[in-house]
């Protein structure tokens, strides 16, 4: 006899905006057992408990479709945070304003086994680079430090982190880009998970879901792990942490060896693989190593794709064969030819991604239309570097600026776009994201609100394959939910990066704040796993 007992709760007194069409809301919302059981303007007999939203409006919670969750989650905590946009400009913009920040903030972590530096940008430096090993050596007094440029795709590290990770020659400036920065991830991500204790990963943990609650985030796809490592125990440890999170994480272990990536596969909902990585096609604008088939402005030079056509075509076949979800990484023209190039050689069995989609030809904007491809976009970052970063400005032409991903046209012709920070490249801010959507650089392609929403509900939801759970609220679904205090319909360029929720509801229970302690963390883990 089952004696489980059923839970049903009536949600009043706000306005549920479904998104399942523009304008749809409704004044109640049932659920039962995590499940939305009623949606009406009438209010319904039978909930044995009413819980009031006080005036709130309500959506489908979001999605962020592309996160680095090991370094969001963990590195954040822990790491220095270089520059900071302060009064509409960037904060410190000189390498002896940035060393004297990294100076003190060494001084502060004398326990550390290896000091990481985020957030640097070199492009709003007035010498337009990373710092060389000798001055990270003067700033860290000899220690190990590796420090980051802001798209994460170049770095420096000092003399003491070269010679630890066996790649120091004598004359190395300590400067790594393109492949040569990619190449080495792997042992530098182990080291630095050794370091990593158990306290850390609680506040990692502690912090990552309160940022969560904030911006109403219930989902994240995890871009993790780094193939160039025989073991990668830290993504091993991530995903037993990630199976018990209350945040549903979905895990894109970034392998191109498919039998490691198969590995994880007992702890995810869905077969997934890729991201950045090993399936990274090429780098980025701001460290040169996008790969377009004209040369930069500032150096008259080109930067090639990663791989040959034929060795990505035959990898993309492989594991579409297999099973997997593919995320892949291209930002330049050239980059993504040679993805659309693979796709086209086979019928794929399920959507598959490509991330960023930067900087599309036009012939590569009607490839797509033609495609079961999602694309998982950050234009904030666009947003961003018009307005203070002007990397752009300083590597790319005009006409190549204006070639940027065709947000309007590509939403307006069905193609799936989904929203996402890249964290920690940018905020988890999804209202970031969304600014950069709809005050697009190229203004006749901007999204509306209902559009920029749907890239972090519906959208994903869709390229997820989990539509019939998630993405919008409709009876049957899961009742994932975010409570605001304003109408995000009605959000504008000048007050969107002000908006955060009141509260998350996940399977219709609220999540409360964490404290971020190891006895926290311990209970988690002690609790149901679930498919991430």
């Amino acid at each position: 006899m089952n004696t489980m007992r059923i839970t049903q709760c009536l949600f009043q007194d706000g306005t549920f905006h479904t998104l399942k069409e523009e304008g749809e809301s409704y004044r109640y919302m049932g659920v039962t057992d995590g499940k939305i059981s009623y949606l009406g303007d009438l209010k319904p007999h039978g909930y044995e408990k009413e819980i009031s939203l006080e005036g709130g409006h309500i959506y489908p919670s979001m999605t962020d479709g592309h996160l680095h969750l090991m370094y969001t989650m963990v590195l954040g905590a822990d790491s220095i945070t270089v520059c900071h946009i302060q009064n509409g400009r960037i904060s410190p913009d000189n390498l002896d304003a940035a060393g004297k920040l990294i100076r003190e903030e060494c001084r502060k972590r004398t326990g550390q086994n290896i000091l990481v530096a985020n957030q640097y940008i070199a492009s709003a430096m007035a010498e337009k680079r990373l710092p060389n090993r000798q001055e990270l050596d003067d700033w860290a007094d000899g220690k190990k430090i590796v420090v980051y440029n802001i798209d994460g795709h170049s770095s420096s590290m000092s003399t003491a982190l070269l010679k630890e990770l066996h790649i120091y020659k004598e004359g190395h400036t300590g400067i790594l880009t393109g492949i040569d920065h990619e190449n080495i991830q792997g042992p530098v991500m182990e080291l630095i998970g050794k370091s990593v204790t158990p306290a850390a990963w609680a506040r990692g943990v502690g912090s990552f879901t309160n940022l969560c609650i904030k911006y109403g985030i219930g989902t994240v796809c995890a871009m993790d792990g780094n193939g160039d490592e025989k073991r990668d125990k830290q993504t091993e440890l991530l995903a037993k942490i990630a199976s018990h999170m209350e945040i549903g994480v979905r895990l894109y272990p970034q392998f191109m060896d498919l039998n490691k990536a198969r590995s994880y596969r007992r702890y995810q909902k869905t077969p997934r693989v890729g991201g950045c990585g090993q399936w990274e096609m090429d780098g980025s604008v701001g460290s040169r190593s996008a790969a377009f088939y004209s040369p930069y402005k500032d150096s008259n030079k080109c930067s090639d794709c990663y791989y040959k056509a034929e060795e990505i075509t035959e990898k993309l076949i492989e594991a579409d064969a297999a099973g997997f979800q593919i995320s892949s990484h291209a930002i330049g023209e050239k980059a993504i030819d040679i993805l659309l190039d693979g796709y086209d050689r086979f019928c794929p069995r399920r959507m598959h991604r490509i991330d960023h989609f930067e900087f599309p030809s036009k012939e590569a904007v009607k490839r797509v239309m033609d495609k079961n491809l999602a694309l998982v976009v950050q234009p904030g970052f666009a947003w961003m570097d018009q307005y203070y970063l002007k990397s752009y400005k300083q590597a790319l032409t005009d006409s190549v600026i204006r070639q940027q991903i065709p947000l309007r046209t590509l939403m307006e012709n069905g193609i799936c776009i989904c929203g996402s920070s890249d964290a920690p490249v940018q905020s988890i801010n999804p209202f970031i994201q969304m600014l950069g959507m709809i005050d697009y650089t190229i203004p006749e392609e901007s999204l509306n609100m209902y559009q920029a929403l749907c890239t972090y509900t519906r959208n994903p939801a869709k390229m997820l394959g989990e539509e019939k759970e998630l993405g919008t609220l409709e009876v049957g679904k899961r009742a994932n939910f975010m409570v605001s205090d304003r109408d995000l319909l009605k959000l504008n360029k000048d007050n969107i990066t002000q908006a955060e929720m009141k509260s998350l509801y996940l399977d219709g229970k609220k999540c409360k704040e964490k404290k971020g302690t190891i006895l926290e963390l311990a209970r988690m883990m002690a609790g149901r796993k679930h498919k991430i």
